[in-house]
C-alpha cells in the first residue's frame, strides 16, 4: 500500500490513511466533557491536524514507514552533493530507522541518518545532475511522546468552538477570565497563533541546505 502525501513523500506499509491527531473522545477528556455532544468537534480536530501538519511539514504522527523519491535536478533541494558523498534532509523529524538508499536503483548501504532527518551517503560517486534518489525510512512521533502536541490540538479545537459561541469572556468560581481582540479573531481551529507555532518548533522541518 502506498499513500501520497502533501509533504512530498509517500506512507507506505500497513499506513492507508492519516488519521486526526486527538479523537472526539480524548478532546472530551482534555475539556472535561464541556463540549460533549457538539457535533463540530469532529470537524474542528480534523482543521486543527492538518493545520498543525502542515505547519511542520510532514505527518508528524503516527510513526510509519515512508518513501521519499528526489530527482536531484528537478528535486525539492533535499539532496546536496558534498564531495564524493551526498547529503539528504528528509521531510520529517523523530526518524527512527532508514532501511534503504537506491541512487539510479543502484542500493547504496554506506550512510548514517539521525533524528532530525538528515541522511549522510558515504561515497555516492555513480551519480549525475539527473539521478534518481529514492529513500525509504521510518519517522514519526511515538504515542508517548504525543501528549503536549494532543493538547495543543484540543486548546485550538476549545478556543474555536467558545470563540464560534460568542464567548469572549469566562469565569470559574472567584477567577474570571476576558479575551482579547487577538484571541477572538483567530477564532479558527485551523489558525495556528505565535504561541501555538512556538509549541509547534520541536516539530518543525527546518531545513539544513
Amino acid at each position: 500500500m502506498s499513500l501520497a502525501t502533501n509533504w512530498g513523500y509517500n506512507l507506505t506499509g500497513k499506513t492507508t490513511a492519516l488519521h486526526d491527531l486527538i479523537t472526539v473522545d480524548e478532546f472530551n477528556t482534555f475539556t472535561a466533557g464541556k463540549y460533549t455532544g457538539d457535533t463540530r468537534i469532529a470537524s474542528e480536530i480534523k482543521a486543527a491536524s492538518q493545520a498543525i501538519r502542515n505547519y511542520c511539514g510532514w505527518h508528524v504522527y503516527p510513526s510509519a514507514e515512508c518513501e521519499m523519491t528526489e530527482r536531484l535536478l528537478y528535486g525539492n533541494g533535499r539532496a546536496k552533493r558534498v564531495g564524493k558523498d551526498l547529503m539528504i534532509q528528509l521531510p520529517a523529524k523523530y526518524v527512527t530507522a532508514v532501511s534503504a538508499v537506491v541512487i539510479d536503483d543502484v542500493a547504496f548501504t554506506d550512510y548514517a541518518f539521525d533524528e532530525d532527518g538528515i541522511v549522510h551517503v558515504f561515497d555516492a560517486t555513480a551519480m549525475s545532475r539527473k539521478s534518481v534518489v529514492v529513500v525509504t525510512y521510518t519517522a514519526g512521533i511515538s504515542e508517548a511522546l504525543m501528549d503536549s502536541v494532543k493538547e495543543l490540538v484540543a486548546h485550538r479545537v476549545n478556543h474555536a468552538l467558545a470563540s464560534s459561541n460568542g464567548i469572549t469572556s469566562e469565569a470559574a468560581g472567584g477567577v474570571s477570565v476576558t479575551y482579547n481582540a487577538g484571541w477572538v479573531n483567530s477564532a479558527r481551529a485551523s489558525a495556528l497563533p505565535d504561541d501555538s507555532k512556538e509549541a509547534l518548533a520541536p516539530y518543525k522541518i527546518q531545513g539544513v541546505f
